[in-house]
C-alpha cells in the first residue's frame, strides 16, 4: 500500500539540540531524514549569502527540487529536515506556510532559556572563529547586544534570544496542531520522555525509543587552528552547494562525512573550557529577558523556565 509523505520540519531554534533531535528521529523507522540535515532551502539566496549557508538545490515556487534531499522508500510515514535558521526569517515563514499548503507539515520548534543558549553561542562563536577566541564573556555580551547586522549569528545571538518576535508570524502562519514546541531543557534532563512525548504528537510508534541510545551530538568544542577551520568548512560548504547531487553525490558526501569529520574533529579539535563566564553579566541577561520570558508564557504557557 502506498503511503503519502508527510514532512517534519525542525525550523529553530539554533543551539536548542537541534542536531541530536534530528538523528534521534531520523534513526526511526517511519522517518526518512534529509541526507544534508540543514538543507538552508527555504532560506531566500541574501538570507544564505549573509549567513555563509548554502542550498544545494535553490528554492522554486514549484518546491520541484525539494524531494531530492530525501532517499525515501515509500514506507516512510514523514520525511525529515532540520535549519534552525528557519525560524527568524519571516519570507522563509511564508515560503514553508506554501508549502504545507500542498504537503501535510509538522513544524517542530526546540526553545531553550535566552540566557542557557546565549552562553552557549559564546562558546560555540569561538570554536566556528566567528568572534575572537580571547573575548571576554562582558565584552561578547557588549558586542551583541549593540549589534545590528544579520551576517554573524554569535553576535546575534542576543537578538534572536527574544523569540516572541518570532513566534508570532509562525502561529499566524499555521494551524497550531501543526506546530510542536518542545524546550531543549526537557530534553537533556530525560531525552527519553522528551521523544516519547514527541512521537505521540508526531503519531509514530514511540516504542522505538524505549531502548534508544541517546547520544549528545554537535558538542560545542575548542578549535585549534582557524586556518585549518576555515579550510574545511570552505570545502564543506563547496560540496554541499556544487557537488553533493544524484546518487553518486549524495554517495561520496555521506562517505566524506563519515570519514573526514571524524578526522578533523580530532586532529583540530579539542574540549573547551567553559569557566570565566562573569556572573554579573549572567544576571543582567535574566532581567533583559525577564519581560520577553513573561511574552512567551502568554504564547507557550507550558514552559520549563
Amino acid at each position: 500500500m502506498s503511503i503519502t509523505t508527510k514532512y517534519i520540519i525542525l525550523a529553530g531554534t539554533s543551539k536548542a539540540a537541534t542536531t541530536s533531535v534530528f538523528n534521534y528521529l531520523a534513526d526511526h523507522p517511519k522517518i526518512c531524514g534529509s541526507h544534508i540535515k540543514q538543507t538552508n532551502y527555504f532560506l531566500n539566496q541574501d538570507t544564505q549569502d549573509s549567513l555563509g549557508l548554502h542550498s544545494t538545490y535553490s528554492y522554486t515556487k514549484d518546491f520541484k527540487d525539494y524531494k531530492n534531499y530525501f532517499n525515501s522508500n515509500n514506507q516512510e510515514k514523514y520525511n525529515l529536515e532540520a535549519t534552525p535558521d528557519y525560524m527568524y526569517y519571516s519570507e522563509t515563514i511564508y515560503r514553508l506556510q506554501s508549502f504545507s499548503n500542498l504537503y501535510d507539515t509538522k513544524i517542530v520548534l526546540i526553545l531553550r532559556h535566552p540566557v542557557s543558549r546565549f552562553k552557549s553561542w559564546y562558546n560555540f562563536g569561538k570554536q566556528q572563529g566567528s568572534i575572537d577566541q580571547n573575548i571576554t564573556f562582558k565584552d561578547y555580551y557588549k558586542k551583541s547586544k549593540e549589534y545590528l547586522g544579520d551576517s554573524n549569528p554569535s553576535l546575534m545571538a542576543y537578538k534572536t534570544g527574544f523569540y516572541s518576535n518570532y513566534l508570532k508570524t509562525i502561529f499566524d502562519a499555521f494551524k497550531r496542531e501543526d506546530i510542536i514546541i518542545c524546550f531543549y531543557e526537557d530534553l537533556t534532563s530525560n531525552p527519553q520522555d522528551f521523544m516519547l512525548e514527541l512521537s505521540d504528537n508526531l503519531n509514530i510508534e514511540k516504542q522505538f525509543y524505549n531502548n534508544y541510545n541517546f547520544s549528545h551530538f554537535n558538542k560545542t568544542v575548542k578549535t585549534k587552528s582557524k586556518l585549518l577551520n576555515k579550510t574545511y568548512n570552505g570545502f564543506r560548504s563547496f560540496y554541499i552547494k556544487f557537488l553533493n547531487k544524484g546518487k553518486l553525490g549524495v554517495k561520496i558526501g555521506q562517505y566524506l562525512k563519515n570519514i573526514l569529520s571524524p578526522l578533523y574533529k580530532k586532529i583540530n579539535t579539542t574540549k573547551i573550557s567553559t569557566d570565566h563566564v562573569d556572573q554579573d553579566i549572567i544576571k543582567k541577561l535574566h532581567e533583559d529577558y525577564q519581560q520577553e520570558i513573561l511574552k512567551i508564557k502568554t504564547l507557550i504557557p507550558k514552559t520549563p523556565w
